[in-house]
């Protein structure tokens, strides 16, 4: 009896002490899989932290396209306001003692074709130049550039080149190039 007893006792031990080995087993794998699923909440909380920082970036591409827009708006030019530019850009070289001539507008747009073939959008922007030559002296041009920019005209200096004057020793002449853009919608 004393020895039934005895194996009855080493084998509720044996079945005890299995017991909790395996829930001491199953608790380490339990907890290794709450830190795992813990882990991957933090990355999924970081990967949409990094989505909010995407999408104001996405924001602000869109408010600065939208202002660039209208910065091109303010620049829209119609045929008759183009004339009108002109003949005050005359009127300003005329009070500066400049000659101007071989005036030309280019109504071909100007944007590159492969630019035109990027946007996903169409926004019906056009790119037209007007180019024309000044001739004077060096400090009479740069008075005429500096009056041209300082005045809140819808065409904007797109390049200069200055050269000497091969027929007036004191005298440059001042080839421009000017963007106007048309075709806008608003």
């Amino acid at each position: 009896m004393i020895r039934l007893q005895k194996i009855r006792y080493f084998t509720f031990l044996v079945v005890a002490l299995s017991l909790v080995a395996f829930y001491l087993l199953d608790r380490a794998k339990l907890k290794e899989k709450v830190n795992q699923y813990e882990s991957d909440i933090l990355s999924i909380e970081e990967q949409l932290s990094n989505n909010n920082l995407i999408m104001d970036e996405i924001n602000n591409a869109r408010n600065d396209y939208t202002d660039i827009i209208g910065i091109i708006n303010s620049h829209n030019l119609s045929g008759s306001q183009l004339m009108n530019e002109i003949n005050r850009i005359k009127l300003l070289a005329n009070a500066t003692n400049i000659s101007i001539y071989n005036l030309e507008i280019d109504p071909k747009n100007t944007f590159p074709k492969n630019y035109q073939e990027l946007l996903k959008e169409d926004i019906n922007l056009e790119r037209q130049t007007l180019s024309y030559n000044l001739k004077g002296s060096f400090i009479e041009i740069g008075k005429f550039l500096e009056n041209l920019e300082n005045s809140d005209s819808p065409i904007k200096l797109q390049s200069c080149s200055i050269v000497l004057d091969s027929l007036d020793p004191r005298g440059v002449i001042a080839q421009l190039r000017f963007a106007t853009y048309t075709g806008i919608k608003s």
